[in-house]
C-alpha cells in the first residue's frame, strides 16, 4: 500500500498542467541556449542545467520542504494528520518526498541534461553532490520548520530560508572546495577531494532525513529514547577530528585529538538546542514529576537534549582534562582547547542558565531574543568597549580570557555560573515551584 501522506501530496503537486509545463519551460530555456551557442553548445547547456538544478531543487525545493508542515498548522490541518494512523516514517518521507516532488520533477530533467551535455569526465561526481546536497538541504529545512512548528512560529517557512539562505552564503564556498584536484586529509590519510564531498553530503543528507523522523515522532507523541543525538554527537566529532589528525600520531594523541573535538561539538550543539526546543516551565515540570514518581525512562523521553548535551560536554571536558597534553603546536584550535576546558564549559552553563532564567519569567514572551542578545552583549559588545577603552581587567571579568589565562578564567566562569543558576533557580521557585507541588 502507498504512502497515504505521499500520495496525498502527489495528487496536490502533480497536476496535468504543471506535468506538462515543466519540461515544456525546460524545452524552451534549453533551445534558447542552443540557438545563441550553435557552435558549441554543449558547455553552455550544461552549465545552464546545473545552474537550473539549483534554482528549482534546492533553493526552490529547499523552500517547499521548510513549508511542508508550517502551511499545515497555518491552514489548521496539522491537528487533525498527528491524530491519524500514519507512522513517523511514512509521515516523514511523505513530507520531504511529497513537498518537494514538483521541484524534483524538474530537476531531474535538468540534471538527464547535464549528464548528457557536461564535457567534464567527473559529471556523474558532480551530479551526485547536487543530488546529495539538494536532499541534505531540504531534510534540513524540513527539521527546521517542524522545530518552528513546535515553537508555535507558523508565520512563514523560517527553517527553508534558513536553510536557502545558508546554501546561496556557502554554496559557492563548496563549489570551491569541490573543484579543488588537492587530496583531503582526513584520519591520516589522504581522500580524493570529489569522492571525500559526495560521501560526505550523502551521509549527512542521509543523518538530517534521520533528524527529521525523530522529530516527528516527538510531533505525533512517540516516544522515543535520545540514543539517535548521542549517536550523531559522536559521529559529528569524528568527522571534525579527523581534520586535525596526522598519520604519525600515536593512538594516545588521536585519543586526545577526538576527545577535545567532541567536547567543542557538544558545547556547541547546545546552543541551537536551547533555541530549537520547547524549553517551556510546563515541559521540565513534567520531567520532574516523572523523576518524582520513579518513571526515569519517561522522563529521558519527554526531556529536552539540551540537558543531556551539556551533560556529555562535561563528560568531555573531564576526559580532555585528565589526558591534556598529546599535542601542544601553538595556535592550534584543538590544542587550546585541551589548556582551557573547564572555562567553556561554565560559560556554557551560565548561558543555558540565562535562557532558562528568560523562560521561568511568569509570562514569558521572546525568550530566544532576549536570551541571543544577552549573548550578544555578554560575548562581544561589553568586551570589545571595554578593550578600546584600555579597561582590559574588566573586559577579563565578563569575557574570561579562556585561551591565556586558563587558571583565571576558572574562577570568573564560575561565578558567572554560580549566579546565573542561582538567578535560574530563584525565579523558578518564585513563578512555578509551589504549583509544582
Amino acid at each position: 500500500m502507498m504512502n497515504p501522506e505521499l500520495r496525498r501530496n502527489l495528487w496536490l503537486e502533480l497536476s496535468l498542467h504543471r506535468l506538462i509545463a515543466m519540461p515544456g519551460v525546460l524545452a524552451l530555456v534549453f533551445g534558447l541556449i542552443y540557438a545563441l551557442n550553435r557552435d558549441a553548445p554543449a558547455e553552455p547547456l550544461a552549465s545552464a542545467s546545473a545552474m537550473l538544478f539549483v534554482a528549482i531543487c534546492i533553493v526552490w525545493g529547499t523552500l517547499h520542504a521548510g513549508d511542508a508542515v508550517i502551511a499545515e498548522v497555518r491552514g489548521r490541518t496539522w491537528d487533525g494528520q498527528r491524530m491519524s494512523a500514519v507512522d513517523p516514517w511514512p509521515m516523514t518521507l511523505g513530507k520531504l518526498a511529497g513537498a518537494t516532488v514538483f521541484a524534483w520533477y524538474g530537476g531531474i530533467l535538468c540534471m538527464l541534461v547535464f549528464l548528457a551535455c557536461s564535457p567534464e569526465i567527473s559529471a556523474p561526481q558532480i551530479a551526485g553532490m547536487l543530488v546529495a546536497g539538494a536532499l541534505l538541504l531540504q531534510a534540513l529545512a524540513l527539521v527546521g520548520g517542524i522545530a518552528a512548528a513546535r515553537k508555535g512560529v507558523v508565520r512563514s517557512g523560517p527553517g527553508g530560508w534558513a536553510v536557502a539562505v545558508l546554501f546561496l552564503v556557502g554554496g559557492p564556498s563548496v563549489a570551491a572546495l569541490s573543484g579543488n584536484e588537492e587530496p583531503v586529509l582526513w584520519w591520516g590519510r589522504e581522500w580524493a577531494r570529489a569522492d571525500f564531498m559526495f560521501c560526505t553530503l550523502a551521509v549527512f543528507a542521509a543523518w538530517a532525513v534521520f533528524g527529521a523522523h525523530r522529530l516527528m515522532c516527538q510531533e505525533l507523541q512517540v516516544r522515543t529514547l535520545p540514543w539517535a543525538w548521542i549517536a550523531f554527537l559522536l559521529f559529528l566529532a569524528g568527522f571534525v577530528s579527523g581534520f586535525a589528525i596526522r598519520a604519525s600520531d600515536a593512538w594516545s594523541q588521536v585519543r586526545n585529538v577526538h576527545f577535545a573535538g567532541a567536547l567543542v561539538v557538544s558545547l556547541a550543539a547546545v546552543y541551537p538546542l536551547l533555541l530549537a526546543e520547547v524549553s517551556a516551565p510546563m515541559a521540565l515540570r513534567r520531567v520532574l514529576f516523572r523523576l518524582r514518581t520513579g518513571e526515569r525512562r519517561r522522563a529521558l523521553e519527554e526531556a529536552p537534549l539540551w540537558p543531556l548535551t551539556l551533560a556529555l560536554a562535561a563528560l568531555f571536558t573531564l576526559l580532555t582534562m585528565l589526558v591534556a597534553g598529546g599535542r601542544r603546536a601553538e595556535g592550534e584550535l584543538f590544542a587550546a582547547v585541551q589548556l582551557a576546558p573547564l572555562p567553556l564549559l561554565l560559560l556554557a552553563v551560565r548561558d543555558a542558565a540565562i535562557f532558562m532564567w528568560f523562560s521561568f519569567a511568569a509570562q514569558p514572551r521572546r525568550v530566544e531574543a532576549s536570551a541571543v542578545l544577552y549573548m550578544v552583549v555578554l560575548y562581544g559588545l561589553v568586551p570589545a568597549i571595554l578593550r578600546a577603552m584600555d579597561a582590559r581587567a574588566l573586559a577579563d571579568l565578563v569575557l574570561p580570557p579562556f585561551w591565556d589565562r586558563p587558571g583565571y578564567a576558572v574562577a570568573v566562569a564560575g561565578v558567572h555560573a554560580l549566579l546565573a543558576v542561582a538567578a535560574a533557580v530563584w525565579r523558578w521557585k518564585r513563578n512555578y515551584a509551589i504549583r509544582a507541588e
